[in-house]
């Protein structure tokens, strides 16, 4: 659902300069999206029919300028497969005016209104991260 909402608000503020992928630390190359995530993006017009998941990787880590993870532990895990992308790793909701610093609850395996919550949840966050992404990257 992130990965879906960061490319349209890249893609409506024409940023084609920006390249967005995410990757799961228990994800399983190739994996389709959830029903749930499918059904409650498409309400917010983006369509994830024809996303696959991808394993998080040392290499993908190395190519990143920016990483964020959805909980600590998710940050723990980054640090354990490549250290020194630590530096260039951030929560998503330290981005968000409520909760800075807290983990975003895994819908997995929940109903559509668990999934719909997330979202809901992580969009401000997204939105601001948006908004300072050049400050992060220390673009002008």
């Amino acid at each position: 659902m992130c990965e879906g909402y960061f490319r349209k608000l890249c893609k409506s503020a024409g940023r084609d300069d920006i390249i967005v992928g995410s990757a799961g630390i228990f994800a399983c190359d190739g994996a389709g999206s959830s029903e749930q995530s499918v059904a409650v993006m498409k309400e917010h017009g983006i369509d994830l029919s024809g996303f696959t998941s991808s394993m998080l990787t040392a290499e993908l880590l190395e190519a990143a300028d920016l990483i964020v993870t959805m909980t600590t532990a998710h940050r723990l895990h980054v640090g354990s497969i490549l250290p020194a992308s630590l530096k260039k790793t951030h929560l998503l909701m330290e981005f968000s005016s409520h909760g800075k610093g807290r983990n975003v609850n895994d819908p997995f395996g929940g109903d559509k209104e668990m999934y719909s919550a997330c979202f809901e949840e992580m969009k401000e966050a997204l939105d601001n991260l948006f908004l300072d992404l050049d400050k992060l990257l220390k673009k002008p």
